[in-house]
């Protein structure tokens, strides 16, 4: 592990909560650890990020939770290996599938390891975590996704908010401007933090939707050089318009924010010494509400521990770490499996197999339904029945 490394694992002290934003390029990946370590990864990067070398690196031994925004390759293109190596409690996307290989070798491995609990996003879903911070979904709203916008698996990106005492995070995944809209309909109101949309598009971060969060630190993860020319100058003068402290990772590289509950340090990579530490004032009495953290990945070419490739050589199988003490509580429960109906045993008497822990169905004869337990097997007559059961397609075999 580098001095740097060092230095970023060890700045926090054990009461703190942190929130890493990793330079991984042109993508999002965050890490969120709390201070009786839970860990909370919201995106992956893309494909190469070395996410899971990164949070090994970083001494991440399991993963709580995982939030997916949307299913883009520059958010999700690590994820299958992520899940793989490091097998999350909880795993949570927006609910809205998408065509590529990547996505559906990713769901086909969170479908093939029945530890992993699967949730699909909805505003008032509620992860406690420890020392007070939970995290609480805002968007999407799966009875009125947007749609017609000009990325409709952006505008439905999975937003969460994250509070730890008095101090807020809000990330926003790939938000267009309709996002932004809704949130500000729904008065999300005041957050010190704020992950900024898309990279810093100039198609996100719209003067209504930054008046109404008011941050005073925002968070921007792009790649040196992109062809998208992130952030854009528009994106950047409104975030100044406000008075807003920006980080940018093709600038400053790896971010670290650090919470006490009372208010939040900001530490750079590319930053020395006090000049790199911003304090900000606490939010207001009364105005904190709960938030949400993102996810962490890894520059390329980082150095990893051995630890890492053990890891790494038994990525296909479940971890071994034990989760009992780690636990997220949830204000939600997952659907029962009593609720659905059930036709018989067996592939014949079963033409599109469920499970009451998973929101998908397969067709019959898939390997990954094989694996489903006879306890937690739900039966449906035709895909219609499924579908109207609110399942959705599994990505691994398009039933």
């Amino acid at each position: 592990m580098s001095l740097l490394s060092l230095l970023f694992v060890t700045a926090a002290t054990a009461a703190d909560l942190t929130v890493r934003m990793l330079d991984i390029g042109q993508g999002d990946s965050i890490l969120v650890q709390t201070p009786a370590g839970k860990t909370v990864l919201i995106d992956a990067g893309d494909r190469g990020s070395a996410v899971v070398e990164r949070l090994v690196s970083l001494g991440v031994d399991h993963l709580d939770l995982v939030i997916a925004t949307h299913p883009h390759a520059d958010h999700v293109g690590d994820m299958r290996h992520v899940v793989q190596a490091l097998p999350p409690r909880v795993y949570v996307d927006n609910g809205l599938p998408h065509t590529t290989k990547l996505y559906d070798e990713l769901m086909a491995s969170i479908e093939a390891n029945p530890a992993i609990r699967y949730q699909p996003a909805s505003p008032g879903m509620v992860f406690n975590l420890d020392d007070g911070a939970r995290i609480e979904v805002l968007w999407p709203d799966p009875k009125k996704y947007l749609s017609d916008t000009r990325s409709d698996l952006n505008a439905n990106s999975v937003v969460t908010r994250l509070t730890h005492g008095k101090d807020c995070f809000l990330f926003a995944g790939d938000s267009e401007e309709p996002t932004e809209q809704a949130l500000v309909r729904e008065k999300v109101g005041h957050c010190e933090v704020l992950k900024v949309a898309h990279h810093g598009s100039r198609h996100s971060s719209t003067s209504a939707f930054l008046d109404e969060i008011k941050p005073s630190i925002a968070l921007i993860s792009a790649g040196v050089g992109n062809r998208y020319n992130h952030p854009g100058e528009e994106a950047l003068a409104r975030l100044g318009a406000v008075g807003a402290t920006v980080y940018r990772t093709d600038r400053d590289g790896e971010i670290v924010v650090v919470s006490t509950g009372k208010g939040v340090k900001v530490r750079t990579e590319h930053g020395e010494g006090d000049d790199a530490l911003l304090v900000v004032s606490a939010v207001p009495a009364g105005s904190a509400r709960p938030k949400a953290v993102a996810s962490a990945a890894a520059p390329p070419g980082a150095a990893a521990p051995r630890l890492a490739a053990a890891l790494l050589r038994s990525a296909s199988v479940p971890s071994d770490t034990p989760l009992a003490d780690a636990d997220i509580d949830t204000d939600e429960d997952p659907p029962a499996a009593s609720a659905v109906p059930t036709l018989g045993e067996g592939d014949e008497a079963c033409p599109f197999p469920g499970s009451g822990r998973s929101e998908v169905f397969h067709a019959k004869g898939c390997g990954n339904a094989a694996k489903i337990s006879e306890a937690n097997r739900v039966c449906y007559e035709s895909r219609e029945a499924a579908l109207a059961a609110g399942k959705r397609a599994a990505g691994c075999c398009h039933p």
